[in-house]
């Protein structure tokens, strides 16, 4: 500008603002419109941020320097370095159709690690060797080796015989097989899946103890719940064994001679056992003397 224009240039430092001049703001630089208006530039710069009216600026041009470290390093670093967003190095370099930069570190193949290549499949020698499975799977197409493919294990009748006897995960188990793949082959020969057995049903051999012994010692023996016990053997009809030492003559003496809860006690008897007895045999409750 000229010494003429700037003489032109009426300064108004601290002059109020028009409309037209606030509609200006942050639609140009600060200093071009600071020249224009004949303010200073920090006058302007503190009436924009007043405002919150933000600054719109071209975009950044890139130096010879700065294109030359496209590629060189990652994206990430490079905007870190040259203090820009990461989105303007990431469209600048392929812009200009420059590779990116992989942080990855090349892991030399061994002639160990090469033997695993088709014997397995590739995800578990990729999890065995530490490293990614698109790289196992370029180093085996690289040297030539098909893709590892598991062996179909024929069915035998024996086999087949066991299907539909059992639940399929037991039946896999046992077989050596997956339960998926016993599934599959029990529809493929139309067997219906076993019945449905609960894990905690009763079997034969286990209700055969019931009445034979004690609850307590069923519940014992077999590892159940005693009010399980209980609650089965009174499904089946089947009387609980209630074992009575029988009474001796020496005890039935006793009884009447003092009250029930006294004789229990000297004989190791429940007292309502004792009141039966002497009721049984018909001799009368003692009563202290008055």
């Amino acid at each position: 500008m000229s010494a003429a224009a700037r003489k032109r240039i009426k300064r108004r430092w601290g002059a109020p603002w028009t409309t037209a001049e606030l509609k200006l703001l942050g639609k140009k630089p600060d200093s071009v419109l600071a020249r224009r208006f004949g303010r200073t530039i920090q006058e302007v710069v503190a009436e924009r941020e007043r405002r919150r009216i933000r600054l719109r600026l071209p975009p950044r041009r890139w130096t010879a320097r700065e294109i030359r470290l496209l590629g060189t390093m990652t994206d990430a670093e490079l905007s870190r370095r040259l203090r820009c967003g990461y989105e303007n190095v990431r469209r600048q370099r392929i812009a200009l159709h420059i590779p990116s930069l992989r942080p990855t570190r090349w892991k030399r193949w061994t002639r160990r690690e090469e033997k695993l290549l088709g014997k397995i499949p590739d995800k578990e020698a990729a999890r065995h060797l530490g490293r990614s499975l698109q790289s196992v799977k370029q180093h085996r197409v690289l040297l030539g080796l098909r893709k590892y493919r598991l062996k179909f294990k024929m069915w035998t009748e024996a086999e087949e015989k066991q299907l539909g006897t059992a639940a399929d995960s037991v039946i896999a188990t046992s077989l050596g097989r997956k339960a998926p793949a016993v599934a599959a082959r029990r529809h493929l020969l139309g067997i219906p899946p076993a019945p449905f057995v609960p894990r905690n049903a009763w079997t034969a051999e286990e209700d055969r103890l019931l009445g034979k012994f004690k609850d307590k010692e069923v519940a014992r023996k077999l590892r159940r719940p005693l009010g399980g016990v209980r609650g089965r053997r009174r499904a089946l009809g089947i009387k609980s064994l209630v074992l009575i030492r029988p009474f001796t003559p020496t005890e039935d003496k006793l009884l009447g001679t003092a009250i029930d809860r006294e004789i229990g006690r000297r004989l190791g008897r429940h007292p309502a056992t004792v009141a039966q007895r002497r009721r049984g045999l018909g001799i009368p409750a003692w009563r202290p003397r008055k």
